[in-house]
């Protein structure tokens, strides 16, 4: 009867091990599109005791372990190329709507206002006296003057929603952040009852490639489950179940734009400690592209103002009355500013156009060639030739912002398949195994069915036995 019940041992053993492996089975067939779910494989092993002076043996199977399948390095390879791949995306986005500020294919844009501007100075300089002319020259600057107005303060919007975007980003990133902090709690508890929290891990490095994606960072895991977060300059932002979350905070030497902090030192800048992501990606769009492309603005409005200006001073207009500011004063955002003066405006008769009273049109001549002047603006550039540069650098940078997105989207493509080739369900390997544990199920059924025959026959056995004597 002992050697039996041990046979009932072994079948039981057999049916619960391989109704495991069909549960952890028909997970990963539920999970097949679950992102970031790696594939569980139940790990059998094998029961025996002998003891051959007792005449006692138990052997059997049962699950030692659910292996979760996934490779460490590539892993750590999407981490890093999640965050490249936020920062050219957020740049690229940025880019490509400051290339539409700046699109001249219309003709109807800043390049062919220049054009039409200088043309209108060269119009009046052979006849200073018609009014026509002179009307003609006033409206041609006030659309030059407002198409430079247009296009700095649609950069300056740009910089603002980039701002907004930034304090945004930051708050999400601090939610990440909570949120690691949680599964590192729980992630310990379960490893320190001597459970395996598959699920809980999956979804924490899912969680640690969308910190990324956001902010650039390195980490490491504890022995105790536990993963730390830390950014550049070695400060954490997780460690363990602690958090130290950041925060964004106006400063004044940079019209007022956020630069990023940790809440407990908000006098810190961290802006420079930020070597990837979107967040990283914006700043950059915002305090150094942008901003450039502003300063380039700038300069060539304040020296169209200061030049004009300079040779209107020198002139004499209508009235005989030497010469005002054609152009209002030049201010340190020249091209948000940039206005035709109000008295001109009001008086079309105050251009002054001529060197002399006599009435010639040598000044408005003087103006027109400013055009061909390539001492202006530094490297042998006219002022239509620094618009040009201007263009063709935001559209180089544009063309750069594509590559780079374009690779890493590849890059982290072919790493994701990498992680899908070794982490990822295939139906039809989980399949067989399906059909191989439930074979298994069975025939430890039939082993309990027959041992439950021979317990019959031996109980019959006994009855006859007991009958017979």
């Amino acid at each position: 009867m002992g050697n039996i019940n041990q046979i009932f041992n072994t079948a039981r053993d057999a049916i619960l091990a391989n109704l495991t492996a069909m549960n952890v089975t028909s997970s990963n067939i539920a999970n097949v599109n679950t992102p970031g779910y790696s594939t569980l494989r139940p790990d059998f092993g094998s029961t025996g005791v002998f003891n051959a002076a007792s005449d006692q043996q138990q052997v059997g199977v049962k699950i030692t372990d659910v292996e979760r399948l996934y490779d460490k390095y590539l892993d750590a390879q999407a981490v890093e190329q999640e965050q490249y791949g936020g920062y050219s995306q957020s740049q690229l986005g940025v880019l490509n709507n400051v290339q539409t500020i700046f699109n001249e294919s219309t003709g109807n844009g800043l390049n062919s206002l220049l054009s039409q501007f200088w043309g209108a100075w060269s119009s009046l300089s052979a006849s200073p006296t018609d009014m026509t002319e002179r009307d003609s020259l006033v409206s041609i600057s006030q659309s030059l003057a407002s198409m430079f107005n247009q296009k700095s303060n649609e950069l300056i919007n740009t910089q603002q929603d980039l701002n907004t975007e930034i304090s945004d980003d930051v708050t999400q990133l601090n939610g990440y952040l909570a949120q690691m902090a949680d599964y590192n709690n729980k992630i310990v508890q379960i490893q320190n009852s001597g459970g395996n929290p598959t699920d809980l891990l999956d979804k924490r490095t899912q969680l640690l490639q969308q910190i990324s994606n956001l902010v650039g960072v390195n980490y490491y895991e504890e022995a105790n489950g536990a993963l730390n977060v830390y950014i550049s300059n070695g400060r954490s932002l997780v460690e363990g179940n602690n958090v130290w979350n950041l925060a964004v905070q106006a400063n004044p030497s940079n019209s007022n734009f956020y630069d990023v902090v940790f809440q407990d030192t908000p006098s810190q800048t961290i802006n420079s400690a930020l070597k990837g992501g979107t967040i990283a990606g914006l700043l950059d769009a915002r305090d150094t592209k942008i901003s450039g492309y502003l300063s380039s603005l700038n300069t060539m409005a304040s020296t169209i103002i200061t030049q004009v200006n300079a040779l209107h001073n020198s002139g004499y207009d209508m009235n005989g009355n030497t010469g005002e500011n054609f152009f209002s004063t030049a201010t340190s955002n020249a091209a948000r500013d940039m206005k035709v003066d109000p008295a001109i405006v009001a008086d079309v008769t105050k251009i002054a156009a001529g060197a002399t009273v006599s009435g010639d049109g040598n000044v408005a001549s003087s103006i027109a060639d400013i055009q061909n002047n390539a001492s202006l603006m530094g490297s042998g550039m006219t002022i239509d030739n620094f618009y040009e540069s201007l263009i063709s650098r935001v559209g180089q940078d544009v063309q750069d912002a594509q590559t780079n997105s374009d690779h890493q989207t590849a890059v982290l493509n072919e790493v994701q398949n990498q992680r899908e080739a070794v982490s990822g369900v295939s139906l039809d390997e989980e399949m067989l195994n399906l059909i191989k544990y439930q074979a298994a199920y069975n025939a430890a059924g039939r082993l309990c069915a027959t041992a439950n025959t021979m317990m019959d026959n031996l109980i019959n056995l006994g009855i006859e036995t007991a009958l017979t004597t």
